[in-house]
């Protein structure tokens, strides 16, 4: 006996006729599901039934129930079993739109792996030009590494090994600079097409780690404004939920100039201004594709002249 899957149901034939069907229910969202499950190599429950025929097998994902071998080939049109077309067209759309959602999710996803990687080589940035500033003030006043490449030093100061230590150490760092700017970059450009409106709101930096917070733009969007509004500040609230400290009342949005240089009394209302607009933004990026970035950007202007000008007693 021979077993074969159509995206209708599941055969069990001989050489001869069809022995038994099980039949996919006629619904859309039904079929997606099981030809998803296809694609990804599992077993349906449909096929599983068949197991203890032991059916002659031609798919490497059907091991489990039959052997593999040459099967015999059948002809099974899915109108005779009352399937009509629409149903697969529909079938497919979803499992289209999946697989977009998931390749989508997993360029996400590098996009955390990018800020990490930009957070790392910031904080060795910071440590070698540390090290370099403090070993360069031997022998002059240092701005840049440029400044130790260009070095001259007379030779009773410094010995070749030395200077070529210095020197390496200014390499490195210079190194270090070029890969930063070239990750940014690579951020900025892949935030613009990720999620256009939230970075044109709050910018590409402070997007992309309210994306890596939330896992991807499509939670982002589904996260109310008050959640948005303290993302990147977690340990914060855990310390006042853990000893009753103030709680937080911004995470990465503080990194946004309008709230940073903004007084600290009024700081919360500007937080929750943005977060109210980035959660617009998002669910625009993630559901409707709508370019609604300037309509946003001249909302939040607006609200903000309003809350730099109402009284500080307001905000304590």
């Amino acid at each position: 006996m021979y077993l074969k899957t159509r995206w209708f149901g599941v055969f069990l034939y001989d050489d001869e006729k069809i022995i038994e069907a099980n039949l996919f229910p006629k619904d859309a969202n039904e079929i997606f599901l099981r030809l998803y499950k296809i694609q990804n190599g599992e077993l349906l429950d449909e096929e599983k039934e068949f197991k203890k025929y032991e059916p002659v097998v031609d798919e490497k994902r059907l091991r489990q129930i039959g052997k593999i071998g040459k099967v015999k080939d059948i002809e099974l049109k899915a109108v005779d079993y009352g399937y009509p077309l629409a149903l697969l067209k529909d079938a497919c759309i979803k499992l289209a739109e999946k697989k977009i959602k998931e390749k989508e999710e997993k360029r996400e996803n590098r996009i955390s792996q990018a800020i990490n990687a930009l957070d790392e080589i910031i904080k060795i940035e910071n440590i070698v030009g540390e090290r370099l500033s403090d070993w360069y003030g031997f022998f002059g006043e240092y701005e840049s590494e440029k400044d130790v490449l260009n070095l001259k030093i007379n030779g009773e100061e410094i010995d070749r090994m030395e200077e070529e230590t210095i020197k390496k150490l200014a390499e490195i760092l210079s190194n270090l600079r070029e890969a930063r700017k070239k990750l940014e970059k690579y951020i900025e450009k892949a935030m613009e097409e990720i999620a256009p409106n939230v970075t044109g709101v709050v910018g590409y930096k402070i997007a992309a780690r309210l994306l890596m917070a939330a896992g991807s733009i499509a939670k982002l969007a589904s996260m109310p404004a008050g959640t948005i509004q303290l993302l990147g500040a977690e340990k914060a609230l855990f310390r006042h939920l853990k000893d009753g400290s103030n709680p937080p009342k911004h995470g990465y949005i503080f990194m946004h100039e309008l709230v940073r240089k903004a007084p600290k009394g009024k700081r919360g209302k500007i937080a929750r201004l943005l977060a109210t607009k980035i959660s617009i933004a998002a669910k625009a990026d993630a559901f409707t594709h709508n370019n609604i970035v300037d309509a946003l950007v001249k909302e939040v202007e607006k609200r903000y002249d309003e809350i730099m000008r109402e009284k500080e007693k307001k905000y304590i």
